[in-house]
């Protein structure tokens, strides 16, 4: 199956080695067929920048490191239009709504994701799953 990826899982991937949740990031990238956006990137490169001391080079060949687990998708005037009709809709903020948007385009029916709502469906197509939820929440 073909996952979609919000940049929080990346993150954990690359920010938070030995929780519980890089164990579970880590699996995701390692053992699934993973997609992101390039909005993606951009707002990893972003969060590395601002929230790590690692150095611009440092930042690159991490960056580039993930590239290497993922395919990478346009943000293109489609997948821009769709992202206003989910904005509209579900009035979800502007850079999950494209990252939707991207999974739609791509034909990629479950997105992964912590910062949105667990188990909702987005125009009866895409799935968002926050995999770090347990059974029992």
């Amino acid at each position: 199956m073909s996952l979609f990826l919000d940049t929080n899982i990346l993150l954990y991937a690359m920010m938070e080695e030995g929780t519980e949740k890089a164990s579970i990031a880590d699996s995701i990238l390692l053992d699934q067929d993973c997609h992101i956006s390039v909005q993606t990137l951009n707002e990893a490169t972003n969060t590395l920048r601002r929230k790590t001391k690692l150095s611009l080079d440092d930042i690159k060949t991490l960056i580039t490191d993930f590239r290497g687990l993922v395919t990478i998708h346009p943000i293109t005037e489609a997948v821009y239009s769709r992202g206003w009709s989910i904005i509209e809709r579900y009035r979800l903020q502007t850079y999950d709504a494209m990252i939707l948007a991207c999974a739609i385009d791509n034909g990629i029916e479950t997105l992964l994701s912590e910062d949105m709502q667990n188990g909702q469906k987005i125009f009866d197509i895409v799935t968002i799953i926050n995999p770090f939820q347990k059974a029992t929440d």
